[in-house]
C-alpha cells in the first residue's frame, strides 16, 4: 500500500502547476458567476404571473495566485468577461409566492498566467442552472420576506480535459439557499443569504482521467440598502466563500474556496418596467485561488 501510495503521489506531482491551474481556473469561473450570488431586494416577491428577462455583463481582473497551505504567486492573473442570460417566472402555490428560473453563463477567460507561465484562453459556456424558489414566510406589515431556493447544474458546460482552462466542469452540482429581505424603515433595508453547494465527481479530469472531487462550498452574503426615492437605491455588501477543498484521486490538490469580498451597488429604474444596476467589488482575502483586484457587474432587468 505504501509503494502504491508513493507512486500515485509522484504521479500527482508530475501534474505540478498544470493540475493546480485546471482546478483553480474552473473554480474561479464557477464561484464568480454562480446563480446564487444575490443582488439587493432579490428576496422581495413579485406578483404571480410576473416575468423577468435579465441580462448581465461581468468583468473580473484577477491577480495573484494563492495556493492553499502554500504561498502567493505574484506573477499571475486572468481576465474574465462573461455574459449571463436569466429568465424568472413567478407563480402562486397555495397562497405562497414561488417561481422558477433558468440561468446560462457564457464568455471567456483570457490572458491567463501563473508564475509567468502562459495558459491561453477559454471560450464557451458554464453549466446551465435550473432553479425553483418559494417564500414560506411573507409579512408585509414588518417588511419581512424569507425565501428558499434550490439550484441544480447538469454538466452542460464547455469542457476539454486537455485544456488547463475550462468554463464547464464536467460534473453535477446542486445548491440550497435560504434568503431574508428585511425592511427597517421606508428607506433602509437589508438582505442576507446563506447557501451550501454540493458537487459530484469529475471522472474525466485531465488527460489521465483522474477523479476530481470537492467538499461542499458555503457562501454568506449581506446587503445594506438605502432607497433614496422609489427609482434609485444604493447598497454596500459583503460576500464570503468557505470550504470547498478539492482532491485528485483522494489527495488534497491545494485548491479550495475561501474568499472575502466587499461590494458596492447602485440601481435605477429608468421606467417602471426597466431597471439598470451597476456593482463594483474587490477581494480583500483569498485562500486557494485567484484574487480579484477589481470586478464589476452590469445588470439590465425588463419586467413583463
Amino acid at each position: 500500500m505504501r509503494i502504491k501510495g508513493l507512486t500515485l503521489a509522484r504521479s500527482l506531482l508530475r501534474f505540478g502547476l498544470d493540475s493546480l491551474i485546471c482546478l483553480l481556473l474552473t473554480m474561479s469561473i464557477a464561484r464568480r458567476a454562480g446563480a446564487q450570488e444575490i443582488q439587493p431586494y432579490d428576496f422581495v416577491p413579485l406578483p404571480a404571473g410576473t416575468n423577468l428577462a435579465i441580462g448581465y455583463y461581468v468583468y473580473g481582473h484577477n491577480t495573484e495566485f494563492n495556493v492553499a497551505r502554500g504561498s502567493t504567486i505574484k506573477d499571475s492573473g486572468v481576465e474574465v468577461n462573461l455574459g449571463i442570460g436569466r429568465y424568472v417566472h413567478y407563480v402562486d402555490i397555495k397562497g405562497f409566492p414561488a417561481g422558477f428560473q433558468i440561468i446560462q453563463v457564457f464568455g471567456s477567460e483570457s490572458a491567463a498566467h501563473i508564475d509567468g507561465q502562459r495558459l491561453g484562453s477559454a471560450f464557451g459556456a458554464t453549466n446551465i442552472a435550473l432553479s425553483a424558489f418559494i417564500w414560506p414566510y411573507v409579512n408585509t406589515a414588518t417588511k419581512t420576506n424569507v425565501n428558499l431556493t434550490g439550484y441544480i447544474y447538469p454538466p452542460t458546460g464547455t469542457y476539454d480535459k486537455r485544456s488547463p482552462i475550462n468554463l464547464g466542469d464536467n460534473r453535477w452540482r446542486g445548491d440550497v439557499q435560504i434568503g431574508l429581505s428585511q425592511g427597517i424603515t421606508d428607506n433602509l433595508a437589508f438582505d442576507a443569504s446563506f447557501d451550501a453547494q454540493f458537487y459530484g465527481d469529475n471522472d474525466s479530469y485531465v488527460p489521465g482521467n483522474r477523479r476530481l472531487s470537492q467538499d461542499p462550498t458555503y457562501r454568506a452574503q449581506f446587503w445594506a440598502n438605502w432607497r433614496w426615492n422609489p427609482a434609485f437605491t444604493t447598497s454596500i455588501g459583503y460576500e464570503g466563500f468557505f470550504g470547498g477543498s478539492q482532491q485528485v484521486d483522494g489527495f488534497f490538490a491545494g485548491s479550495k474556496t475561501e474568499e472575502q469580498r466587499l461590494r458596492a451597488n447602485a440601481s435605477l429604474f429608468l421606467t417602471p418596467r426597466l431597471q439598470t444596476m451597476l456593482e463594483l467589488n474587490h477581494d480583500v482575502k483569498v485562500v486557494g485561488g485567484f484574487k480579484q483586484d477589481f470586478g464589476t457587474t452590469l445588470r439590465v432587468v425588463y419586467v413583463f
